[in-house]
């Protein structure tokens, strides 16, 4: 490693934080990884459980199962009271999981290893800014170093430094380390309901939960900030069925392409969905799979598809977005028949013969029709039918896969002519948290946020921005849900295999209001072959400016 950026990591060696962080960083814990992802945490365990603290309270310090979780995955539970005692918590929270080191190509076997990365990475063609900042010596590079392991790093080391004077951050601290957030964030859901559990039986009342995602600033003026709210993403899906004709006879059936091309074309990247707060607009609808369903090769026309979108909301619910994509749906197949019937018609009069006969009547559902269809055509025997079609999916499947395979073995059940489309939603939905200042613990989160601010130029002459939202979604969805409880009804309705496949605890987020926030360390490029964390400022602020804020949220305003 050349001199200049060896001397970097050489002056925070002996550091316990950086010391912790390297020996996470060498645990491949990609998500669903049951081993590494368990390693992660039994590392953040036992690093943890040598305290004087945690040997006298062994009962705060819990490695949890996430139930039914068919890798047998656990999260880590750490608890340090505040002498008194008192309800008042502060929640640090993160994902211990990282994505796959795929992007990092040829330099893959190397990711898990942030030093040797680092020194490698000199002779990879890097963009430009990349380039500066590994040339600056600066920045460490590798496969979590930023998303979101650092993050988590310093939150451990806080809650062992409160443990050694429980009463020095006015507040319980409790901190929370998750597997999956890469994943359908299987972890934080099982943690909600702990948190519900928790506040319910030992009436703990949580003033804030400070998610520790990095800051991903980019360019040359790279700042790290403090998000008031984490944006939401929910995943949308439509299913197309036509009707089946030989490619010689065309127009004596119908394609599916058409109808899922037209829906595409209305979606995709279309600003006239974006969702918007205060004057800002989010990313609309971005098209993550779209694919026919065939099995076979044959002369027939193409009549099954499928497309699912991930779509950022800032104050969309499903119901409204449910009525959107019946929209949008009907719209499809109204064009493409229009559009069908002229062809066939041009057609006719080019070849000489007789126009088609065939009529087309179309058909909006969404999966919460279809499903009653179902239910109705096979009565007792739906849940069974369930099973076998879930059963049957490839192994290894994931969840939208299985899903659709489930809609479509509904419309072959109830004998559904096209062409038509099935739409509602897939797994994973992470409702929005906006911090509107509704409550008092959302004005004081606010408060402690701008403080910290003030305190970063004051004291580190550095400059640190607030946002609303944190824009790379965050297990910060899962601290309360901002809307009606029937919105989660809808949502539920809407998505093939629910409970089976995946679910939410709903009535863990409709009891709990935590207020949230996120404040992390400054990192680039997460989940790209140059993702990387600044290291003076995750060594020798940001602990700082972490504890301040925790400490400001416990005691600012009445308990």
């Amino acid at each position: 490693m050349p001199e200049e950026r060896g001397s970097v990591l050489k002056k925070y060696a002996e550091s316990g934080l950086c010391r912790l962080l390297l020996d996470m960083l060498r645990i491949p814990s990609v998500s669903p990884s049951p081993e590494h992802e368990n390693r992660v945490t039994r590392l953040l365990y036992d690093t943890l459980a040598v305290l004087p603290y945690f040997r006298e309270h062994p009962e705060d310090l819990r490695l949890l199962p996430l139930e039914d979780d068919p890798f047998g995955r656990n999260f880590l539970f750490a608890f340090v009271r505040r002498p008194g005692p008192t309800a008042e918590t502060v929640i640090l929270a993160g994902h211990a999981d990282v994505v796959s080191a795929e992007a990092c190509g040829e330099l893959a076997p190397f990711a898990f290893d942030p030093e040797e990365y680092t020194r490698r990475l000199e002779d990879v063609a890097l963009p430009e800014d990349a380039r500066r900042d590994l040339e600056s010596g600066e920045w460490l590079f590798g496969r979590g170093v930023a998303d979101m392991k650092s993050g988590l790093a310093a939150g451990i080391e806080l809650l062992a430094e409160a443990a050694s004077d429980p009463g020095s951050l006015g507040a319980n601290l409790l901190a929370l380390a998750v597997p999956d957030e890469e994943n359908n964030s299987a972890g934080m859901l099982a943690a909600s309901a702990q948190l519900a559990r928790r506040q319910k039986e030992e009436g703990l009342r949580y003033r804030a939960c400070i998610e520790l995602e990095p800051t991903f600033a980019g360019g040359e003026r790279a700042l790290p900030s403090i998000y008031l709210g984490s944006i939401g993403k929910i995943n949308t899906f439509f299913f197309c069925a036509g009707k089946e004709t030989h490619v010689g006879e065309y127009y004596e059936g119908f394609g599916a392409a058409p109808v899922i091309s037209r829906i595409n074309l209305e979606l995709e990247g279309n600003p006239d969905y974006a969702d918007s707060l205060d004057g800002r607009a989010y990313p609309p609808f971005g098209c993550m799979r779209q694919t026919d369903l065939r099995r076979e090769y044959s002369a027939t026309i193409m009549t099954r598809a499928f497309s699912f979108y991930s779509y950022l909301t800032a104050t969309k619910l499903p119901g409204r977005i449910l009525g959107e994509m019946r929209a949008i749906a009907e719209k499809a197949l109204r064009e493409a028949i229009e559009a069908h019937e002229r062809n066939a018609e041009s057609f006719a009069k080019m070849n000489g013969a007789g126009r088609s006969d065939a009529k087309w009547n179309s058909m909006a559902l969404s999966y919460e029709e279809l499903r009653r269809m179902a239910e109705a055509k096979l009565g007792a025997g739906f849940p069974g039918f369930v099973e076998e079609v879930l059963s049957r999916t490839p192994s290894g499947a994931d969840e939208r896969t299985k899903a659709v395979a489930l809609v479509e073995s509904m419309v072959e059940a109830c004998a559904l002519p096209g062409p038509l489309v099935v739409f509602g939603f897939l797994p994973p939905w992470y409702p929005h948290r906006a911090n509107l200042g509704l409550s008092e613990g959302e004005r004081r989160v606010e408060r402690a946020a701008r403080e910290t601010v003030r305190e970063a130029s004051e004291r580190f002459g550095l400059t640190v921005e607030t946002r609303p939202f944190f824009e790379g979604v965050s297990d910060l969805s899962y601290c309360a849900f901002q809307g009606e409880a029937g919105e989660m009804a809808t949502f539920a309705a809407n998505m093939p295999g629910w409970k089976r496949l995946y679910s939410l605890p709903t009535e863990a987020l409709a009891e709990l209001d935590i207020p949230i926030l996120n404040f992390g360390p400054l990192g680039k490029d997460a989940h790209k072959n140059t993702e990387r964390l600044h290291l003076p400022y995750f060594m020798e602020v940001f602990p700082k400016l972490l504890r301040s804020l925790v400490r400001r949220v416990a005691e600012d305003g009445e308990r």
